[in-house]
């Protein structure tokens, strides 16, 4: 079983990228913008080098989200759907579901609804 891992750790922003046997997973967290582009393109590169695994996004941490992290999210899209993998998305917070409804990315990504909470 491979296993790596890359990321960057800031007051704002977080981006890790883990890969453990076929799954790739990466965690965004904080203020996701302009200021991280270069590790979300490090993703790419993980996510394209770990052929032939499914790629998880975790949004759980997300406070901001820009227009560079929803062009991340298609292209990690397009790539892993041109090799037949998959790109799936965890724990969307409702101010990035708005965004992406907002731009149309309701229309590639499947968007849950959350559990409502319990009584």
């Amino acid at each position: 079983m491979e296993s790596r891992s890359n990321g960057w750790l800031s007051p704002q922003s977080r981006v890790s990228t883990t890969v453990t046997g076929g799954l790739v997973t990466v965690t965004l967290g904080g203020e996701i913008d302009l200021l991280v582009v270069d590790l979300l393109e490090a993703a790419l590169g993980t996510a394209t080098d770990a052929q032939p695994a499914d790629v998880v996004i975790d949004l759980g941490a997300v406070t901001f989200i820009g227009s560079q992290a929803l062009s991340f999210l298609v292209r990690m899209h397009h790539l892993t759907a041109e090799e037949g993998r998959l790109t799936t998305l965890q724990r969307v917070p409702p101010m990035v579901r708005k965004a992406m409804v907002t731009v149309g990315l309701d229309l590639l990504f499947a968007l849950e609804e959350p559990p409502a909470p319990a009584k």
